[in-house]
């Protein structure tokens, strides 16, 4: 009885999800599709396949381009339809991303999140400690993304030789050291304000305001990221 419950939950919500997303509800048909596929037995490879593919629509309509492209990934893993295929397709990049309006914002997107991966495995949180670092780690990865382009070494190569160039790019940034209490009174946290380490070239300056200086600010580049 209670696997007769179970099998006829899914099939409810997918059939709910499909009237949320037909009544421009994306995100009360997301709720209800990820209640039908966490249901739905792994036997019925159709119909995941299904719950997916909607899923991945879902998401693209929320804005949400990245989900969508895996979803429709898992579909067609599950169930090799040529509709999935055709979605992913259609809306992924060489680097399995969402694609972007042009093949270059498709390479900085992948060089960014690439980078943004290296410098969070260096902290322990894995995380960023304020949005003043998140935005220097920004900019230095932008700088030397336009290092890169005007060398010209990006010239003529193929995706996987563009990862493998992205992968082995270095990027010497800045250490942060953040308080780890938010109990702190605020002159506390005065004092210990951002301490970042000097620039390696021996200048006595902090890395920022060196080497690793803005050349070109971040809003010259335009676009969602």
């Amino acid at each position: 009885m209670e696997r007769g419950k179970k099998h006829l939950s899914w099939k409810v919500n997918l059939h709910k999800g499909l009237e949320r997303l037909s009544s421009h509800d994306p995100s009360g048909a997301l709720k209800y599709l990820q209640m039908a596929l966490e249901a739905c037995p792994v036997s019925e490879r159709k119909e995941l396949g299904r719950i997916l593919y909607f899923t991945g629509i879902t998401l693209r309509k929320i804005g949400l381009y990245d989900s969508a492209v895996k979803s429709w990934n898992a579909a067609r893993r599950v169930c090799k339809s040529p509709l999935y295929i055709a979605y992913v397709r259609r809306f992924s990049n060489d680097y399995g991303m969402a694609k972007q309006a042009h093949p270059e914002l498709d390479d900085w997107r992948a060089f960014y999140s690439i980078q943004i991966g290296k410098y969070l495995k260096t902290k322990k949180s894995h995380s960023f400690g304020t949005l003043a670092e998140q935005d220097m780690i920004r900019d230095l990865i932008f700088d030397a993304w336009q290092e890169l382009v005007r060398s010209g070494r990006l010239v003529g190569k193929t995706p996987r030789e563009k990862l493998k160039l992205f992968n082995n790019h270095e990027i010497i940034f800045p250490y942060f050291l953040v308080p780890q209490t938010l109990s702190m009174s605020l002159g506390e946290v005065a004092k210990e304000r951002l301490k970042v380490r000097l620039c390696p070239c021996g200048s006595g300056l902090p890395f920022h305001m060196c080497c690793g200086r803005r050349q070109g600010g971040w809003g010259a580049l335009t676009g969602k990221l």
